[in-house]
C-alpha cells in the first residue's frame, strides 16, 4: 500500500467516510464529507488506486500542480502499490516479449491502467463488454 493509500484507508476504516471539498450537499445542504453506503466496496476501491475517487484525484493534482486535475506519469502508479508492483513487474517481461493477461472487476480501474500503459508505452487491448 502506499501512503496515501494507508491515510485514505485508516480514514475510512475509522469513520466510514471519505472527506471531500464539500461541493456534495445532501437535501439538507450539509456537506463537507461524503457518506459511503458500501464500506466494504469503497476499501476495495483504496486498495485498487485511490484515484478511483475523482474528488482525491483533482485534490492531489492540484496539489502537485498538474493541470485539468488529471495526474499522469509516475505519480500515476506512485499513489497505488498495486500499481508500483505492477511497474516492476511489466517492464520486465516487456523485455523478453511477454505477453499478459490482467483481470479488473471494476472498469473504472482498467480506465487508469490504460493511462498507465500509455504512458509506459504498452501496447494493449481492452475487453470490458463495452461495444460502439
Amino acid at each position: 500500500m502506499s501512503a496515501i493509500q494507508r491515510v485514505l484507508y485508516r480514514h475510512m476504516q475509522g469513520r466510514g467516510i471519505l472527506l471531500t471539498d464539500g461541493s456534495e450537499k445532501d437535501k439538507k445542504g450539509k456537506g463537507g464529507a461524503k457518506t459511503l453506503m458500501n464500506t466494504i466496496m469503497q476499501l476495495k476501491k483504496i486498495c485498487n488506486h485511490p484515484y478511483m475517487f475523482p474528488h482525491i484525484e483533482e485534490s492531489f493534482a492540484e496539489h502537485l500542480g498538474f493541470p485539468n486535475g488529471v495526474i499522469s506519469g509516475h505519480e500515476l502508479y506512485r499513489a497505488s502499490g498495486k500499481f508500483e508492483l505492477l511497474d516492476r513487474i511489466l517492464p520486465k517481461l516487456h523485455v523478453t516479449n511477454h505477453r499478459v493477461l490482467l483481470f479488473c472487476q471494476m472498469t473504472s480501474l482498467m480506465t487508469i491502467m490504460e493511462d498507465y500503459f500509455a504512458y509506459r508505452n504498452f501496447l494493449y487491448l481492452r475487453l470490458d463488454g463495452m461495444y460502439l
